[in-house]
Protein backbone atom coordinates (compact mmCIF):
# COMPACT_ATOMS: atom_id res chain seq x y z
CA UNK A 1 0.00 0.00 0.00
CA UNK A 2 1.18 3.34 -0.77
CA UNK A 3 -0.56 6.42 0.62
CA UNK A 4 0.79 10.42 0.46
CA UNK A 5 -0.01 13.05 2.58
CA UNK A 6 -2.80 15.32 0.39
CA UNK A 7 -1.85 19.15 1.60
CA UNK A 8 -0.62 21.90 -0.70
CA UNK A 9 3.13 21.62 0.80
CA UNK A 10 2.72 18.37 -0.62
CA UNK A 11 1.36 18.47 -3.91
CA UNK A 12 3.89 21.34 -4.55
CA UNK A 13 6.79 19.41 -3.53
CA UNK A 14 5.53 15.78 -5.35
CA UNK A 15 4.94 17.53 -8.90
CA UNK A 16 8.20 19.57 -8.57
CA UNK A 17 9.44 15.89 -9.49
CA UNK A 18 7.93 16.15 -12.76
CA UNK A 19 10.16 19.30 -14.46
CA UNK A 20 12.94 19.06 -16.52
CA UNK A 21 15.44 20.19 -13.80
CA UNK A 22 14.68 17.70 -11.50
CA UNK A 23 14.94 14.93 -14.43
CA UNK A 24 18.27 16.44 -15.68
CA UNK A 25 19.55 15.86 -12.12
CA UNK A 26 18.70 12.38 -11.87
CA UNK A 27 19.65 11.08 -15.09
CA UNK A 28 22.85 13.78 -15.91
CA UNK A 29 24.12 13.61 -12.69
CA UNK A 30 23.01 10.79 -10.96
CA UNK A 31 21.27 12.69 -8.39
CA UNK A 32 18.74 10.59 -7.11
CA UNK A 33 18.11 12.50 -3.57
CA UNK A 34 15.82 14.80 -5.79
CA UNK A 35 12.89 12.48 -5.96
CA UNK A 36 13.91 10.28 -3.17
CA UNK A 37 13.74 13.46 -0.37
CA UNK A 38 10.86 13.88 -1.42
CA UNK A 39 8.95 10.87 -1.47
CA UNK A 40 10.52 9.92 1.99
CA UNK A 41 9.00 13.07 3.50
CA UNK A 42 5.04 12.86 2.15
CA UNK A 43 4.87 9.42 1.26
CA UNK A 44 4.65 5.97 3.43
CA UNK A 45 4.25 2.72 1.81
CA UNK A 46 4.27 -1.04 3.12
CA UNK A 47 5.83 -3.48 0.74
CA UNK A 48 8.43 -3.26 -2.08
CA UNK A 49 7.68 -0.44 -5.07
CA UNK A 50 10.25 0.20 -7.83
CA UNK A 51 10.68 3.69 -8.79
CA UNK A 52 8.36 3.62 -11.51
CA UNK A 53 5.82 1.85 -9.37
CA UNK A 54 6.22 5.20 -7.16
CA UNK A 55 5.82 7.59 -10.06
CA UNK A 56 3.14 6.06 -11.66
CA UNK A 57 1.43 6.26 -8.05
CA UNK A 58 2.70 10.16 -7.60
CA UNK A 59 1.05 10.70 -11.33
CA UNK A 60 -1.99 9.32 -10.58
CA UNK A 61 -2.23 11.16 -7.27
CA UNK A 62 -1.67 14.83 -8.55
CA UNK A 63 -4.01 14.07 -11.81
CA UNK A 64 -6.98 13.39 -9.23
CA UNK A 65 -6.18 16.60 -6.80
CA UNK A 66 -3.06 18.72 -8.62
CA UNK A 67 -3.49 19.08 -12.24
CA UNK A 68 -0.28 20.91 -12.77
CA UNK A 69 0.95 22.25 -16.35
CA UNK A 70 3.10 19.16 -16.60
CA UNK A 71 -0.10 16.76 -16.34
CA UNK A 72 -1.23 18.60 -19.26
CA UNK A 73 1.44 19.00 -21.53
CA UNK A 74 2.15 15.19 -21.04
CA UNK A 75 -1.55 14.37 -21.80
CA UNK A 76 -0.85 16.88 -25.28
CA UNK A 77 2.03 14.98 -26.43
CA UNK A 78 0.40 11.39 -25.40
CA UNK A 79 -2.67 12.53 -27.37
CA UNK A 80 -1.73 14.05 -29.74
CA UNK A 81 2.12 13.79 -31.17
CA UNK A 82 2.03 9.82 -30.07
CA UNK A 83 -1.28 9.10 -30.73
CA UNK A 84 -2.96 10.84 -33.35
CA UNK A 85 0.00 11.73 -35.06
CA UNK A 86 3.73 10.26 -35.17
CA UNK A 87 7.83 11.31 -34.76
CA UNK A 88 8.08 10.10 -38.13
CA UNK A 89 5.46 12.84 -39.67
CA UNK A 90 5.47 15.38 -37.01
CA UNK A 91 7.69 17.74 -34.75
CA UNK A 92 6.55 18.91 -31.36
CA UNK A 93 8.11 21.98 -29.48
CA UNK A 94 7.73 23.15 -25.83
CA UNK A 95 8.65 26.16 -24.14
CA UNK A 96 8.74 27.37 -28.28
CA UNK A 97 9.76 31.16 -28.20
CA UNK A 98 7.31 32.94 -30.63
CA UNK A 99 7.90 37.04 -30.70
CA UNK A 100 7.89 38.20 -27.12
CA UNK A 101 5.74 35.03 -25.71
CA UNK A 102 7.05 31.46 -24.68
CA UNK A 103 4.39 28.95 -26.08
CA UNK A 104 3.58 25.35 -24.19
CA UNK A 105 3.17 22.77 -26.67
CA UNK A 106 4.07 23.45 -30.62
CA UNK A 107 3.28 20.78 -33.02
CA UNK A 108 4.32 20.85 -36.87
CA UNK A 109 2.58 18.72 -39.02
CA UNK A 110 1.33 20.43 -42.39
CA UNK A 111 0.82 23.57 -40.51
CA UNK A 112 1.77 24.52 -37.09
CA UNK A 113 -0.05 24.60 -34.21
CA UNK A 114 -0.06 25.94 -30.91
CA UNK A 115 -1.38 24.53 -27.80
CA UNK A 116 -1.34 27.35 -25.04
CA UNK A 117 -2.46 25.99 -21.37
CA UNK A 118 -4.02 27.20 -18.84
CA UNK A 119 -4.47 25.05 -15.32
CA UNK A 120 -6.97 25.51 -13.11
CA UNK A 121 -3.96 26.72 -11.20
CA UNK A 122 -3.29 29.24 -13.57
CA UNK A 123 -4.88 33.05 -14.09
CA UNK A 124 -5.47 34.34 -18.05
CA UNK A 125 -3.91 37.61 -17.25
CA UNK A 126 -1.48 37.18 -20.10
CA UNK A 127 -3.25 35.42 -22.69
CA UNK A 128 -4.20 38.16 -24.56
CA UNK A 129 -0.72 38.86 -25.36
CA UNK A 130 0.33 35.80 -26.18
CA UNK A 131 -2.35 34.66 -28.72
CA UNK A 132 -1.28 37.75 -30.43
CA UNK A 133 2.31 36.72 -30.83
CA UNK A 134 1.44 33.42 -31.76
CA UNK A 135 -0.91 34.27 -34.30
CA UNK A 136 2.12 35.78 -36.13
CA UNK A 137 3.79 32.65 -36.94
CA UNK A 138 0.95 29.24 -36.27
CA UNK A 139 -1.65 28.43 -38.31
CA UNK A 140 -3.77 27.35 -35.67
CA UNK A 141 -3.82 28.44 -31.75
CA UNK A 142 -5.96 26.67 -28.99
CA UNK A 143 -6.14 27.13 -25.91
CA UNK A 144 -5.85 23.84 -23.59
CA UNK A 145 -7.94 24.31 -20.29
CA UNK A 146 -10.15 23.01 -17.28
CA UNK A 147 -14.02 23.60 -16.18
CA UNK A 148 -12.62 26.33 -13.98
CA UNK A 149 -12.13 29.12 -17.37
CA UNK A 150 -14.78 27.11 -19.66
CA UNK A 151 -17.36 30.14 -19.85
CA UNK A 152 -15.35 33.05 -19.67
CA UNK A 153 -12.87 31.57 -22.82
CA UNK A 154 -16.22 29.80 -24.44
CA UNK A 155 -17.66 33.67 -24.54
CA UNK A 156 -15.04 35.81 -25.11
CA UNK A 157 -13.33 33.60 -28.01
CA UNK A 158 -16.90 32.07 -29.62
CA UNK A 159 -16.87 33.41 -33.22
CA UNK A 160 -13.08 33.80 -33.12
CA UNK A 161 -10.13 31.67 -35.07
CA UNK A 162 -9.16 30.43 -31.93
CA UNK A 163 -9.85 26.89 -30.88
CA UNK A 164 -11.01 25.72 -27.38
CA UNK A 165 -9.70 22.41 -25.75
CA UNK A 166 -11.24 20.74 -22.53
CA UNK A 167 -9.31 18.46 -20.36
CA UNK A 168 -11.94 16.74 -18.76
CA UNK A 169 -11.93 15.11 -15.70
CA UNK A 170 -11.47 11.67 -17.21
CA UNK A 171 -7.82 12.91 -18.41
CA UNK A 172 -9.41 13.35 -22.45
CA UNK A 173 -9.19 16.54 -24.58
CA UNK A 174 -12.47 17.42 -25.35
CA UNK A 175 -12.54 20.40 -28.75
CA UNK A 176 -15.31 23.08 -27.56
CA UNK A 177 -14.25 25.06 -29.90
CA UNK A 178 -12.45 24.43 -33.67
CA UNK A 179 -9.29 26.29 -34.05
CA UNK A 180 -9.92 28.09 -37.55
CA UNK A 181 -6.70 28.56 -40.19
CA UNK A 182 -4.89 32.17 -39.20
CA UNK A 183 -2.92 33.65 -42.03
CA UNK A 184 -3.89 37.30 -41.89
CA UNK A 185 -1.46 38.06 -39.04
CA UNK A 186 1.42 36.59 -40.29
CA UNK A 187 4.73 38.74 -39.76
CA UNK A 188 7.99 37.73 -41.61
CA UNK A 189 10.23 38.86 -38.68
CA UNK A 190 8.35 37.00 -35.77
CA UNK A 191 8.67 34.02 -38.26
CA UNK A 192 12.40 34.41 -38.37
CA UNK A 193 13.67 34.65 -35.38
CA UNK A 194 11.81 31.07 -34.64
CA UNK A 195 14.69 29.75 -36.61
CA UNK A 196 18.40 29.13 -35.77
CA UNK A 197 20.99 30.60 -37.73
CA UNK A 198 21.81 27.62 -39.89
CA UNK A 199 18.25 26.98 -40.53
CA UNK A 200 18.09 30.62 -42.05
CA UNK A 201 21.09 30.30 -43.85
CA UNK A 202 19.62 27.41 -45.19
CA UNK A 203 16.37 28.85 -46.26
CA UNK A 204 17.75 32.15 -47.73
CA UNK A 205 20.66 29.58 -49.69
CA UNK A 206 18.15 27.20 -51.20
CA UNK A 207 16.11 30.20 -52.02
CA UNK A 208 17.72 32.63 -53.71
CA UNK A 209 20.77 30.51 -54.28
CA UNK A 210 23.44 32.60 -52.31
CA UNK A 211 23.73 33.86 -49.11
CA UNK A 212 24.72 37.61 -48.62
CA UNK A 213 28.30 38.19 -48.84
CA UNK A 214 28.41 40.04 -45.57
CA UNK A 215 30.30 40.39 -42.50
CA UNK A 216 29.15 37.88 -39.49
CA UNK A 217 27.11 40.53 -37.26
CA UNK A 218 25.20 41.66 -40.18
CA UNK A 219 23.93 38.45 -41.82
CA UNK A 220 21.08 37.91 -39.54
CA UNK A 221 19.45 41.27 -40.95
CA UNK A 222 20.75 40.62 -44.87
CA UNK A 223 19.16 37.43 -44.53
CA UNK A 224 15.62 38.83 -42.96
CA UNK A 225 15.65 41.44 -45.26
CA UNK A 226 16.21 39.14 -48.22
CA UNK A 227 13.61 36.63 -46.99
CA UNK A 228 10.84 39.79 -46.59
CA UNK A 229 10.53 39.55 -50.11
CA UNK A 230 8.38 36.61 -50.41
CA UNK A 231 4.90 36.51 -49.86
CA UNK A 232 4.42 36.14 -45.95
CA UNK A 233 2.42 32.76 -46.17
CA UNK A 234 4.94 31.31 -48.95
CA UNK A 235 8.14 32.29 -46.28
CA UNK A 236 6.08 30.65 -43.24
CA UNK A 237 5.65 27.14 -45.16
CA UNK A 238 9.70 27.20 -45.75
CA UNK A 239 10.13 28.31 -41.86
CA UNK A 240 7.64 25.16 -40.76
CA UNK A 241 9.42 22.68 -43.28
CA UNK A 242 12.57 23.79 -42.14
CA UNK A 243 11.87 23.64 -38.32
CA UNK A 244 10.17 20.18 -38.74
CA UNK A 245 14.20 19.07 -39.54
CA UNK A 246 14.31 18.99 -35.94
CA UNK A 247 14.13 15.72 -34.93
CA UNK A 248 14.48 13.47 -31.53
CA UNK A 249 17.77 11.77 -31.03
CA UNK A 250 15.85 7.99 -30.15
CA UNK A 251 12.08 8.95 -31.02
CA UNK A 252 12.19 4.83 -30.56
CA UNK A 253 13.44 5.24 -27.53
CA UNK A 254 10.56 7.26 -26.89
CA UNK A 255 7.65 5.82 -28.30
CA UNK A 256 8.55 2.67 -26.66
CA UNK A 257 6.54 0.79 -23.84
CA UNK A 258 9.86 0.59 -21.63
CA UNK A 259 9.23 4.31 -21.41
CA UNK A 260 6.09 5.17 -18.63
CA UNK A 261 3.39 7.45 -19.97
CA UNK A 262 4.19 9.55 -17.17
CA UNK A 263 7.09 10.35 -18.00
CA UNK A 264 7.21 10.62 -21.68
CA UNK A 265 6.96 14.73 -22.06
CA UNK A 266 9.71 14.87 -20.04
CA UNK A 267 11.79 12.62 -22.26
CA UNK A 268 10.64 14.16 -25.08
CA UNK A 269 11.58 18.10 -24.09
CA UNK A 270 15.14 16.45 -22.42
CA UNK A 271 15.77 14.87 -26.03
CA UNK A 272 17.34 11.82 -24.10
CA UNK A 273 20.41 10.28 -25.78
CA UNK A 274 19.89 5.93 -25.73
CA UNK A 275 22.46 6.13 -22.72
CA UNK A 276 20.07 8.47 -20.81
CA UNK A 277 17.02 5.93 -21.71
CA UNK A 278 18.95 3.05 -20.56
CA UNK A 279 20.31 5.22 -17.09
CA UNK A 280 16.24 6.00 -16.46
CA UNK A 281 15.66 2.40 -16.81
CA UNK A 282 17.85 1.49 -14.07
CA UNK A 283 16.56 4.23 -11.94
CA UNK A 284 13.16 3.03 -12.11
CA UNK A 285 13.66 -0.72 -11.29
CA UNK A 286 15.13 0.55 -8.33
CA UNK A 287 13.40 0.01 -5.05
Amino acid sequence: MIQLENNSESLRSISQIFTAPSFRKILIDNDYNVMDDRVSKFLSKEGHYNREEVLHFLYKFLYKNYRSEYFYKNTLLNKILLGKYSTNTSTAFDEFKIGFSIADFVLLNGEAKVYEVKTELDSLDKLDKQLSDYSKFADKIHIVTNVKFLPELIDKYRGTKVGLIELTERNTLRTVLEAKPNYEEFDHETIFKTLRKKEYLSITQSTFGYVPDVPNTLIFQSCLELLKKLPVRDFQRRVVKELKKRKLRCPNKLTSKSTPYELKYLCHSLDLEEKQYDDLQVFLNQT
